[in-house]
C-alpha cells in the first residue's frame, strides 16, 4: 500500500528530505536574473528621466511646465496599470507581460527621439509608464517567489537594493551624457533594455508553493503557523480567502498591502520633496554641483545599511527598522533645512538613507509577508502603486510650500510631517507587527 507523500502546515506536499521549496538558498538563480533585470528596468526609467524634461524643452521649444509633464505622465501610466497588473497577470500571464514590457523599453526611447510633436511625446510616454507599471510587478513577484521563506526580509531587502542601483546610477549616466544629445540617450536606454529582455528570456515567473519548515522524514508535522515575520510559514504563506468573500477592489489592490501601501504614499511625500527641489536650495546657497552627489551618497548608505537591516528584521520583526527610519528620515530633512555647507548635505544624504531608504524596503517587506505567497505580485503592486502615488502628488505640494515658506521652510514641514507619522503608522500597521518574544 502505497504511502501518501506528507503534507506541510499549509496543505502542500513536502518536497524530499534534504531539498528545498526555493533551490541554491537566498542568491539562487531565480533570484539573482529577477535582481538584474530589476536594475534594467529602472536603470532605464531614472536614466530617460533626467534628461527628457530638458529634451522636451530644447527639441520643441516649449516651457519647463511641459517638460515637467513630459516627465510626469509616465507615473501617471504607472499608477494606472498597477491597478490593472494583477487583473492583466490573471488574464495574459507573467512572462507575456514581462517579455512585452522589455520590448517596449526597447522601442520607446527610440520613439522619444523620433517624435515629431510634444503630443506624440507625450502619448508614447503615457505607454512606456503603463508597461513599466505592469514588469515592475512581475519582475518583483519573480524575485519574492525564489527567496526562502525564512530569509523573506533578508532577500527582499536585498531586492529593494538592486531597485536603488538602477535608480541612483540612472541618472547619474543621464546628467554626464546630457551634452552629447538626446540620440545617445536613446540608443543607450534601448541597449540596456535589449540586455534585460534576454535576461528576461531566463527568468522562472512561475508562482512558487510556500516552503515548508525543514525536517528529517520522522520529524512530526508542524501543527499551526506562528506569528508573522516569524518563520517561513509566515512569509506570505497563508492560504488566499475565497474569491467569491473578496471585495470588488481586490482584483486592483490587494487589500492585506492596502495599510502600508498607504503609508508608503504617505512617507514618499518627503522624498518627493528632496528630487523636485533640492537642486534648487543647493543653487540658493551656492553649494555648487553638488545634488547629484547627494544621491550617490544616499545610495551607498542604502546600500551599506541593507546589508544588516534586512537580517534584523527577520530576528526582530519589521518595528525595529521602520519606527527608528521615521525618525532618520525627518532628522535627515531637518538637516537639508540647515544645511550652511557641502559637508552638512552630505550629512544629510547620510540621514536619508538610513530613513527613507530603510522605510522603502521595510514597508515591501511587509507587504509581501502580509499577503499570501501566491498574491506576492499583487502585493508588490500595491505597494509600489502607493510609492508612486506619493512620488506624483508630492512634488505638487512641494511646490506650494515653497510659494509659501520658501525651500528652507519646505524641509522644515516635511520632517515634521515625518515625526507625526510615527503614531499614524503604529496605530495602523505597526501594533499589528509587534513581535510576540516567545
Amino acid at each position: 500500500m502505497s504511502q501518501s507523500p506528507r503534507r506541510t502546515a499549509h496543505g502542500g506536499p513536502h518536497p524530499p528530505p534534504g531539498r528545498s521549496a526555493v533551490p541554491g538558498g537566498l542568491w539562487n538563480r531565480g533570484f539573482v536574473l529577477a535582481c538584474l533585470a530589476n536594475i534594467m528596468m529602472f536603470f532605464n526609467v531614472h536614466f530617460l528621466l533626467s534628461t527628457v524634461a530638458a529634451y522636451t524643452v530644447a527639441r520643441f521649444a516649449v516651457g519647463d511646465s511641459v517638460g515637467g509633464a513630459v516627465a510626469s505622465v509616465f507615473i501617471v501610466g504607472t499608477l494606472i496599470s498597477r491597478l490593472l497588473a494583477g487583473p492583466l497577470i490573471e488574464r495574459f500571464g507573467s512572462r507575456p507581460l514581462l517579455l512585452v514590457g522589455f520590448i517596449a523599453f526597447i522601442v520607446a526611447p527610440l520613439l522619444y527621439w523620433a517624435s515629431g510633436a510634444v503630443w506624440a511625446l507625450l502619448l508614447v510616454r503615457a505607454v512606456h509608464g503603463l508597461t513599466f507599471g505592469v514588469s515592475s510587478s512581475v519582475i518583483a513577484a519573480a524575485a519574492v517567489n525564489r527567496v526562502p521563506g525564512r530569509r523573506m526580509s533578508e532577500g527582499t531587502s536585498h531586492y529593494s537594493s538592486s531597485t536603488l542601483i538602477g535608480v541612483a546610477a540612472g541618472p547619474m549616466v543621464g546628467l554626464a551624457l546630457g551634452g552629447t544629445g538626446f540620440g545617445t540617450v536613446a540608443v543607450i536606454a534601448s541597449a540596456v533594455s535589449l540586455a534585460g529582455l534576454v535576461i528576461a528570456l531566463f527568468m522562472d515567473v512561475r508562482p512558487r508553493d510556500s516552503e515548508p519548515v525543514l525536517e528529517t522524514p520522522e520529524a512530526p508535522e508542524v501543527p499551526e503557523v506562528p506569528a508573522v515575520m516569524e518563520t517561513d510559514a509566515a512569509a506570505g504563506s497563508a492560504s488566499a480567502p475565497p474569491e467569491a468573500t473578496r471585495p470588488w477592489w481586490a482584483r486592483y489592490v490587494e487589500p492585506g498591502a492596502a495599510p502600508t501601501a498607504a503609508i508608503g504614499a504617505l512617507y514618499s511625500l518627503g522624498y518627493a520633496g528632496i528630487v523636485t527641489f533640492l537642486a534648487t536650495l543647493v543653487s540658493e546657497r551656492d553649494f555648487g554641483t553638488v545634488a547629484s552627489l547627494f544621491f550617490a551618497v544616499y545610495a551607498l548608505t542604502v546600500l551599506v545599511s541593507r546589508l544588516f537591516t534586512g537580517r534584523l528584521m527577520d530576528r526582530k520583526g519589521a518595528n525595529i527598522v521602520m519606527i527608528p527610519a521615521f525618525l532618520l528620515f525627518a532628522a535627515g530633512l531637518a538637516t537639508i533645512a540647515v544645511a550652511g555647507s557641502v559637508m552638512g548635505l552630505m550629512a544629510a544624504a547620510v540621514l536619508v538613507g538610513l530613513g527613507y531608504g530603510q522605510l522603502q524596503s521595510a514597508g515591501q517587506v511587509i507587504c509581501v509577508t502580509q499577503v499570501p505567497r501566491e498574491r506576492a505580485g499583487m502585493g508588490a503592486s500595491t505597494y509600489f502603486l502607493g510609492i508612486d502615488a506619493g512620488m506624483g502628488l508630492g512634488p505638487l505640494l512641494a511646490g506650494a510650500l515653497v510659494q509659501w515658506w520658501g525651500t528652507a521652510g519646505l524641509y522644515w514641514v516635511l520632517a515634521g510631517f515625518l515625526v507625526a507619522l510615527v503614531p499614524v503608522y503604529w496605530l495602523v500597521q505597526g501594533r499589528h507587527l509587534q513581535r510576540e518574544m516567545s
